[in-house]
């Protein structure tokens, strides 16, 4: 059982209206046009926690303790998420968000332990639940792997469409989505703490590029899972192909993969 399990449960929420300028932050950086309508998985920019300084800690996170445990491995990664759509959010309404900590499970890992932290995000409009998530947050303090290169080749792809990224890119979303994980923006850190080549992209923006680059289409559901890192000034390549009951992505910068996932129509 993980020491931490008495978190198990944590609950809080947050009732705000669902601002068109969050989105239109991340449609900025997207190149489209700002919707009305949530797109799916852009719910990660809208109701944002504030968080005073007093409560960051060193990686630039809200301190742990908080919300999430208090777990003392250092480097912390977005690992995975699995969402469902059963509505639209609406900008310009009072939307709920309410996120509880589900499970925490250590796991070994190849050079040191791993923390895996699940967290529920339920979010609402008008009494009804539109988008449900299940994130999951994994904390190590192994240094950072070397990326290698996939064993097989990439799989055909039904469309295929290249970002170059760079610190500015990094930045917006940053801000559109309010993540202050200093990998993303302070160059010092993300080479000298956290031992990392350059600054990192963003899982969750590799997984809004495979989601934009896919022919449009009524998502259901959407999942991912996060497998290997890009850098600053490297491009990411989305691809996807069609499945009988929705889709298959992956993104890839050159020989390696970087993320797989699925969307269901």
């Amino acid at each position: 059982m993980s020491p931490h399990a008495g978190w198990i449960g944590r609950t809080r929420k947050r009732t705000a209206v669902l601002e068109a300028s969050d989105l239109a932050r991340l449609a900025a950086l997207l190149d489209r046009p700002p919707p009305a309508v949530v797109p799916p998985a852009w719910h990660w920019a809208c109701l944002a926690q504030p968080v005073s300084r007093a409560n960051l800690g060193p990686d630039g996170h809200p301190r742990r303790g908080l919300f999430l445990p208090p777990i003392e491995a250092p480097r912390r990664m977005f690992a995975s998420a699995d969402m469902t759509f059963s509505g639209a959010l609406l900008a310009d309404q009072e939307t709920e968000l309410v996120e509880t900590v589900a499970n925490i499970e250590e796991k070994p890992g190849a050079s040191a332990p791993l923390t895996f932290v699940t967290v529920d995000r339920v979010v609402s409009q008008a009494g009804e639940i539109r988008v449900r998530e299940r994130q999951t947050i994994v904390y190590t303090s192994a240094p950072p792997a070397p990326r290698v290169a996939d064993s097989e080749p990439p799989a055909t792809a039904d469309w295929s469409r290249d970002t170059a990224t760079d610190p500015v890119l990094l930045f917006a979303f940053s801000a559109a989505t309010s993540n202050s994980h200093r990998i993303h923006y302070d160059l010092g850190y993300a080479t000298q703490v956290e031992g990392y080549p350059d600054l990192v992209v963003h899982g969750p923006l590799i997984a809004l590029l495979l989601l934009d680059a896919m022919p449009r289409q009524a998502i259901r559901r959407f999942s991912f899972r996060a497998l290997k890192p890009a850098f600053a000034g490297e491009t990411v390549t989305a691809e996807g192909r069609l499945t009988d009951d929705g889709a298959d992505l992956w993104a890839r910068c050159g020989d390696a993969t970087l993320m797989r996932a699925h969307v269901g129509f």
